[in-house]
């Protein structure tokens, strides 16, 4: 007696669902970089890599249908129901930033950012997919009695109201955040309950991804957390541009004329080094504390470049540190002691 073919085991859906699965392992590079360009090659690989294993796996649950047969058809069907929806879900919301979004230009770099109109219509998307998607997977497990129930229906009623609190908050915060406009992607903002000075890069509906000036690392907090916290947005500047200040402590013994002339001198040669400080704006040389073992002078300046924050500060620092060889000016605080005496009645 003549061997079935191996094919012939599978239907014309699950041929089409094979090839299908067949073509993502194969473009799922060129089809992850078509939906969201991104620099960062481990990000990319990390990507891609998952995508592949979820099409070995759906690989895998097709050849155990040859063994085994019955649930792992439905299963593999539901497993690419699910890998379509999810590649589905990211170019429609690709097509939406580019349509509704804006663009943004981040630190030198151009961006498709969200807007609120963006958000919203990138949520009717989850919901309208998220019902195909049951529905579908319904159909493939052949339990459409459960949609002439009402037991279905209130079951997933009650599985988002229980798990209200873990969704909600950053999903609504998310909104109000774009809604209001004072945290944009592009925004400079100084958060000191996290430590982060930092450039927003995007806002989506459940978190906000912050760029660290210092570090250069990217920063992810829960929407929730940024409208809980204290936030300063430092880009909302006028046009002479940031002030900062630095403080130095100098020893006494030194008339303020000089100290004045020195600081002058190290805000020109900074200015002469980094192109984020504004020139235009003079900087001030002012007295803050008269410390018990030094004065502390704090130089004030403006930057007008808010991207080169500690740019201009690194800059100051070092021409501080050049010019107080040659001043014979010490920046480190003296240790000073003074014997006070009482008489004796």
């Amino acid at each position: 007696m003549a061997e079935t073919p191996v094919f012939g085991t599978l239907s014309t859906i699950d041929l089409i669902a094979l090839g299908i699965n067949l073509l993502l392992f194969i473009f799922t590079r060129k089809i992850v970089t078509a939906f969201r360009p991104d620099k960062d090659t481990v990000s990319v690989n990390t990507k891609v890599w998952t995508l592949r294993l979820i099409n070995i796996i759906l690989f895998g649950i097709y050849f155990l249908e040859f063994f085994v047969g019955g649930w792992t058809a439905q299963l593999s069907r539901t497993g690419l129901t699910l890998l379509i929806a999810y590649l589905a879900v990211n170019f429609l919301q690709i097509l939406i930033v580019r349509k509704y979004g804006r663009i943004k230009e981040i630190d030198g770099t151009e961006y498709h950012v969200e807007t609120y109109q963006s958000e919203i219509f990138n949520l009717l998307v989850l919901i309208i997919t998220f019902a195909v998607v049951l529905i579908t997977v319904i159909n493939i497990w052949g339990m459409t009695d459960w949609l002439k129930t009402t037991s279905v229906l209130g079951g997933l009623l009650i599985i988002l109201f229980s798990t209200k609190d873990y969704w909600a908050p950053d999903n609504i915060n998310g909104l109000m955040l774009l809604y209001n406009g004072d945290v944009e992607p592009g925004s400079i903002v100084r958060m000191d309950e996290y430590g982060l000075i930092g450039v927003t890069i995007d806002i989506t509906l459940t978190q906000t991804r912050f760029r660290d000036l210092r570090s250069r690392h990217v920063i992810i907090l829960p929407n929730s957390k940024v409208r809980n916290a204290k936030v300063e947005v430092l880009s909302q500047s006028p046009a002479s541009g940031l002030m900062c200040t630095v403080d130095f402590k100098i020893g006494y013994g030194h008339p303020p004329e000089e100290v004045e002339s020195f600081l002058q001198e190290v805000w020109s040669h900074a200015c002469e080094q980094e192109k984020s400080l504004n020139e235009e704006k003079k900087a001030r040389a002012l007295i803050a504390e008269n410390g018990d073992h030094a004065v502390i002078w704090r130089l004030a300046y403006w930057v007008k470049n808010i991207y080169g924050l500690f740019d201009a500060e690194f800059a100051i620092n070092r021409a501080a540190y050049e010019l107080s060889l040659q001043r014979g000016i010490a920046l480190n605080t003296p240790l000073t002691l003074e014997l006070l005496k009482y008489e004796m009645k």
